[in-house]
């Protein structure tokens, strides 16, 4: 597949410098890889052309590509492929995840491989596994990977109200909670705030218990969506 990552870089290129630019650089997305400021919508475009004519096993490869590639755009491409076929999740084992979060760094590139890409029902299904690898995630000594353990689980709690999933979820909130890098805070808000969809009551109860460990960001965004249904005014 090496002929089609190459077919990509040469649309990258060709796109470079069409996206925000405030919102390709490293102060913004938390990456200092190479960026073609070439927007989301125009990579998914060009990614959905791709992954038409492939089978899952060579699509598999062509992940593993792109997120070893240099840029930021490759790397959030890969998880794209994901995104969109969930039989080529299926070909991946919890070391090759864990080989490609290696690659990833900030916000933008760890949100876009983990926010929403398995489903709760994915989960669910090899709930002993998927726990074990989320929780050696959350003790990692790569702050980029303790934030991936917290967004893991921010579309499935959002879209199940099983327990299982939400003990999981409030389990890690309180074990890095203590940090204060905003990689960590932030995304302790948005897994809390995430869970309200399903458990309202029970995230109520959480902020009133434990408020005083909790990042005040976190804090502070919860009860606001607990309030009005939004994360701010």
């Amino acid at each position: 597949m090496l002929f089609v990552h190459k077919e990509i870089i040469l649309l990258l290129t060709a796109e470079a410098g069409t996206g925000n630019q405030a919102q390709s650089s490293s102060s913004y997305t938390g990456s200092q890889h190479f960026f073609y400021a070439v927007p989301v919508l125009k990579r998914r475009v060009i990614i959905k052309a791709v992954i038409k004519n492939h089978q899952a096993k060579e699509l598999l490869v062509l992940a593993d590509s792109l997120f070893k590639g240099r840029s930021h755009e490759e790397k959030t491409m890969g998880a794209m492929i994901l995104t969109y076929r969930e039989d080529v999740r299926q070909l991946c084992d919890f070391s090759t995840l864990d080989s490609w979060l290696s690659e990833l760094v900030g916000w933008a590139e760890i949100d876009a491989f983990c926010g929403g890409t398995f489903k709760a029902d994915e989960l669910l299904a090899k709930l002993k596994p998927w726990k074990q690898f989320i929780c050696t995630l959350a003790h990692d000594a790569n702050i980029n990977k303790r934030r991936a353990a917290l967004v893991f689980l921010v579309h499935p709690t959002s879209h199940t109200d099983d327990e299982r999933l939400h003990a999981l979820a409030f389990k890690l909130i309180l074990q890095l909670a203590p940090e204060k890098d905003i990689l960590i805070t932030k995304a302790i808000s948005w897994l809390l705030r995430s869970q309200i969809d399903t458990r309202k009551s029970v995230v109520a109860d959480f902020i009133k218990t434990y408020e005083g460990e909790l990042p005040k960001i976190a804090v502070r965004e919860t009860k606001h969506k607990l309030l009005t249904g939004k994360k701010n005014k």
